[in-house]
């Protein structure tokens, strides 16, 4: 299963055409104990399209737009947490919610979507700061699931 993962997430960063910028700045991401609101944001929309391969980390919350308002006070140095990253991921990356989500779209019910859906390793609480392995695991399944839905 770990070697299936591995390869899922290879295949995601091939997905991006990084440039040698983009692999300094993934480099330093995974070597962090916690994952960083800016750089998770940065992946999530490179995953998503919405950026240009050679944006930025700053650049990617600069264009980063909560259309619902849930997310005040999102700092890019900040660890980012499980219920934010979830939700991030449900909007920027049109992912499908249940009738929870549907009705109440938060970070709650969007981490409620992933646990469901196995898009997280393990059970982490909705507050839980995320490390680098989970968010990068997570976007993999994720984009997986995305290729299996075509």
């Amino acid at each position: 299963m770990q070697k299936i993962l591995i390869f899922l997430f290879i295949e995601c960063l091939s997905l991006f055409s990084l440039s040698a910028q983009s692999n300094e700045i993934l480099d330093t991401f995974l070597d962090q104990p916690k994952a960083d609101t800016a750089t998770t944001v940065w992946l999530i929309m490179l995953a998503g399209n919405q950026l240009p391969s050679d944006a930025t980390p700053a650049e990617a919350m600069a264009a980063f737009t909560d259309p619902r308002g849930r997310l005040k006070n999102l700092k890019p140095e900040d660890p980012v947490r499980f219920g934010n990253f979830a939700y991030i991921a449900m909007e920027t990356l049109d992912l499908p919610g249940g009738m929870m989500y549907a009705m109440i779209p938060s970070p709650r019910y969007a981490a409620r979507e992933f646990l469901y859906r196995d898009w997280i390793p393990g059970k982490p609480k909705t507050a839980a700061e995320l490390t680098p392995w989970e968010v990068t695991t997570s976007l993999s399944e994720i984009l997986a699931w995305k290729e299996g839905e075509k």
